[in-house]
């Protein structure tokens, strides 16, 4: 599904004296299948801009097109019912959500709540929970019996049950330590290669940017600042610290390499991989033994 946003412009409290444009001028294309993350510092609109992605808002003026749906000031809500199968978000913290009395429940409430026979919902059920790594047998236990890294895989569970074929993610790593915060990305990465997802990931965390999105949306003050491949947004060092961002430490670090020593490392180097990587290429043509 190839979303378009056209001239997008979100005020909340329009014609009231409250009234607070968010977001405006939005021009952006996002293929199908694509990796894509969203960054910027906070109050740059990027929350604002994807919950436009299922119809949670509707743009004040412009249009948002997702696949066959078109998202404009005067669509009705109940037509979008549709839409919100296709496109599922994780919210920050999405263990909040849960509120069954056993796993299995709570992973069958949407599929079954656009239809889905109680059958059909069990199998995508058990399905699910081996996509997001929990045995079968917590299906049948309160999920407030278990772990938090656990239940934000089971909430995790009940959105990809309604097989979407967008899924947001919003700061999905709010709240854990490095080690499951990495387990999650890996699991959202592999989802996205398996599944032919289009992935769209609401990050600060550059380094998550710069290792999984084949293409990146800078926002700044509500409107888009700059797009392109996190190899084109990381080579603008300074231009992103203006912003008030930051960037991926290996890029930092490669800098100050290449101050020190004079020379450029032949390399992007976006993670440790490719900065090691790099490092070598450099020595090993200083030697003479490239």
């Amino acid at each position: 599904m190839d979303i378009i946003f056209k001239n997008v412009e979100h005020i909340y409290h329009a014609n009231t004296p409250f009234s607070q444009r968010a977001i405006y001028d939005i021009e952006l294309s996002i293929r199908s299948g694509a990796y894509v993350a969203i960054i910027g510092h906070t109050g740059s609109g990027k929350s604002t801009l994807l919950q436009h992605l299922n119809g949670l808002l509707q743009p004040t003026n412009g249009t948002v097109s997702i696949g066959e749906y078109t998202i404009t000031s005067s669509q009705k809500p109940r037509l979008l019912k549709p839409l919100r199968q296709k496109v599922g978000i994780v919210f920050q913290f999405p263990e909040h959500q849960l509120f069954e009395e056993t796993v299995e429940k709570d992973i069958c409430f949407g599929p079954m709540n656009f239809g889905v026979p109680v059958e059909e919902a069990k199998k995508r059920a058990k399905e699910v929970l081996q996509l997001v790594g929990l045995p079968e047998d917590v299906l049948n236990k309160s999920p407030f019996d278990l772990s938090g890294g656990q239940m934000r895989r089971v909430a995790i569970a009940g959105i990809l049950a309604m097989e979407p074929d967008v899924i947001v993610l919003d700061e999905p790593t709010a709240g854990l330590d490095p080690k499951g915060r990495r387990d999650l990305m890996e699991m959202f990465a592999r989802l996205h290669r398996e599944r032919k997802l289009t992935t769209i990931l609401v990050t600060h965390s550059m380094e998550d940017a710069a290792k999984y999105a084949d293409y990146i949306v800078v926002m700044h003050k509500g409107t888009v600042w700059k797009t392109g491949t996190p190899q084109q947004i990381f080579s603008d060092v300074d231009a992103l610290l203006q912003l008030g961002l930051d960037v991926p430490e290996t890029v930092l670090i490669k800098r100050k390499l290449e101050e020190k020593i004079g020379r450029e490392i032949p390399s992007p180097c976006l993670t440790m991989e490719q900065l090691t990587k790099g490092i070598h290429a450099l020595f090993a043509r200083v030697s003479g033994h490239e």
